[in-house]
C-alpha cells in the first residue's frame, strides 16, 4: 500500500527549516551545494499519481497491508547516492553520520530506514522478476565476431514486423522501462521548462553494454561436485536471473549483463548532452530493434516535443526505420552499414565551383534549391533527382517511388544515409 507522500512544497519547507537551523558543520553545506540545488527543483508530486495509477493493487503497492512510507525520500536518496558515488552497502552509515545528506533526502535521524529497506524499494520499483532464481547454466558463447561486427537480430525481418505493429497502434509494455522513464520524465519536463530542451530537437540514439555485478556462473545447488563431477550443466541459483551474454563489438569480447539504449539531445549553446529516454534490454538485443521501440515510446511520452531529425549509427540502416521515420515526418541521419558501403546508385558530388558542389547532372547545388524531375528506364520506375545544399552537408537524393535514399558527403569524408520527403520537396520540374 502506498503510504503518505510528502509534497514538494512540504519537502522544501522541511529542508529550508533544517538547513537554516545551523546545527551542523557548515562545511557539509558547501560540499553538497550542487546536489542541494538539484533536489530542490526535483518535483516528485506527479510521480505519485503515476505510481498510484500504474501499481496500485499490485504486488508492488497492494491495497492491503502496511503502508510503504517515505517513498519520495527514497527516490531522493537514490539520486543523491548516484551523485556522490556511494555504494548502497555504505549508504545507511552515510545518512546516519552526515546531517546535510540526511536532510536533503528528507529524513529525520529518528526515522532513518534500515539497510534492507533500500533493497525492498529497488524490488518494488523494478519488480519481483529481479529476485534470485534457479535456472539452467548457460556458458559463454565461443563464436568470435569480426572487428566492429555486431550480433545479428535473432528473428529475420523483425524491424519490419515491429514497424507494422507500431503503425497499427501496438505498444510494447516494459515495467522496468516504464518506471525508469517515468522518473526521468520529471527531469526532462523540468529541463524543458528551464529552456534546456527546445520544443523542436534533434535526437540521437545509441546502445551501450551494461555489465552486471552478479556472477555468470551462479551458485551450484546440485550434488555433482560431491560425486566427482565439476563441470555440470545442472540448474543453479542466479542472483541476477535476467542477465545474459552479449557481444561488445568495441572491445571485441563477450560481456554478461544487459544492453542499454539511450535517446539524447545535444544543446549546442550550453555544450551539454541531455538524456531523454532509457531502455534496459537483453544483452543480445540488436540496437535496430531498440531504436524503433525507444523512438515510439519517446514520442508517446513527450507529445509536446517535436523531433526534427534522428541521428544513429549503422545499426539503424534498414528500410523499416526509414519508413517509420518518414511516417512520423522525422529526418534520418544514419551511417551506412558496411554491407551498403559502395552501393550508392548515384556518384558522390565531389566537383565544385569556388566551394559550391556540382551534382552529377552538372548543376550547382543551392541551399534548399529546386528539384528536377527526370524519367529513368530502370525497372520502369520514375526517379526524382533533387540537388540541395543543407548545412555543411552535400546532399544528392534519389527517390524511387515513395522512398527517399540519399548519399551525404561530410567534410571529413564520412558517408551517411539521409531519408525523408521533407528534404526533397518538388519546387519545379522540367
Amino acid at each position: 500500500m502506498l503510504g503518505i507522500w510528502r509534497t514538494h512544497f512540504e519537502y522544501q519547507e522541511f529542508v529550508s527549516k533544517k538547513l537554516l537551523s545551523g546545527a551542523y558543520d557548515q562545511g557539509q553545506l558547501i560540499e553538497h551545494q550542487a546536489i542541494i540545488s538539484k533536489l530542490w527543483i526535483l518535483n516528485l508530486d506527479t510521480l505519485k499519481e503515476s505510481i498510484a495509477y500504474r501499481y496500485s493493487n499490485t504486488d508492488r503497492y497492494s491495497n492491503t497491508g502496511r503502508p510503504s512510507e517515505h517513498q519520495p525520500e527514497f527516490f531522493c536518496a537514490f539520486v543523491l547516492m548516484q551523485h556522490l558515488g556511494v555504494p548502497i552497502s555504505q549508504w545507511v552509515n552515510k545518512l546516519s553520520n552526515n546531517f546535510v545528506v540526511r536532510t536533503i533526502c528528507g529524513f529525520h535521524k529518528s526515522e532513518l530506514p534500515c539497510f534492507a529497506s533500500f533493497y525492498s524499494f529497488i524490488e518494488r520499483i523494478v519488480g519481483p522478476e529481479t529476485k534470485p532464481k534457479i535456472r539452467r547454466f548457460k556458458r559463454k558463447p565461443k563464436l568470435k565476431l569480426k572487428q566492429g561486427e555486431k550480433l545479428k537480430p535473432k528473428h529475420p525481418n523483425i524491424t519490419q514486423k515491429l514497424k507494422k505493429k507500431i503503425l497499427k497502434g501496438y505498444r510494447f509494455n516494459d515495467s522496468v522501462a516504464d518506471i525508469l522513464n517515468m522518473i526521468l520524465s520529471l527531469a526532462v519536463n523540468q529541463s524543458t521548462n528551464l529552456g534546456l530542451v527546445e520544443p523542436t530537437i534533434n535526437v540521437s540514439g545509441d546502445g551501450t553494454c551494461i555489465l552486471t555485478g552478479a556472477s555468470s556462473y551462479g551458485k551450484k545447488i546440485c550434488d555433482c561436485k560431491s560425486n566427482g563431477i565439476c563441470n555440470c550443466d545442472c540448474p543453479r541459483k542466479f542472483s541476477d536471473p535476467t542477465a545474459t551474454w552479449g557481444w561488445d563489438s568495441h572491445n571485441e569480447k563477450y560481456f554478461y549483463g544487459y544492453t542499454g539504449y539511450f535517446i539524447s539531445t545535444y544543446d549546442m549553446t550550453r555544450k551539454i548532452d541531455l538524456p531523454l529516454n532509457i531502455r534496459i534490454v537483453d544483452a543480445k538485443r540488436h540496437d535496430s530493434v531498440s531504436a524503433i521501440v525507444s523512438l515510439c515510446e519517446f514520442s508517446d511520452l513527450y507529445p509536446s516535443l517535436n523531433i526534427n531529425a534522428f541521428i544513429s549509427d549503422s545499426t539503424s540502416d534498414n528500410y523499416a526505420t526509414y519508413e517509420l521515420l518518414e511516417e512520423w515526418d522525422i529526418s534520418a541521419v544514419i551511417a551506412l552499414g558496411k554491407s551498403n558501403n559502395g552501393n550508392s546508385r548515384l556518384p558522390v558530388p565531389i566537383a565544385h565551383d569556388n566551394g559550391t558542389p556540382i551534382c552529377p547532372g552538372g548543376h550547382k547545388m543551392v541551399n534548399w534549391g529546386a528539384t528536377i524531375m527526370t524519367a529513368a528506364a530502370e525497372n520502369g520506375a520514375v526517379h526524382e533527382f533533387s540537388v540541395k545544399l543543407n548545412v555543411a552537408m552535400f546532399v544528392t537524393l534519389a527517390r524511387p517511388l515513395n522512398m527517399a535514399e540519399s548519399s551525404i558527403l561530410k567534410p571529413n569524408g564520412i558517408h551517411v544515409l539521409f531519408a525523408g520527403s521533407r528534404v526533397a520537396q518538388t519546387l519545379g520540374s522540367s
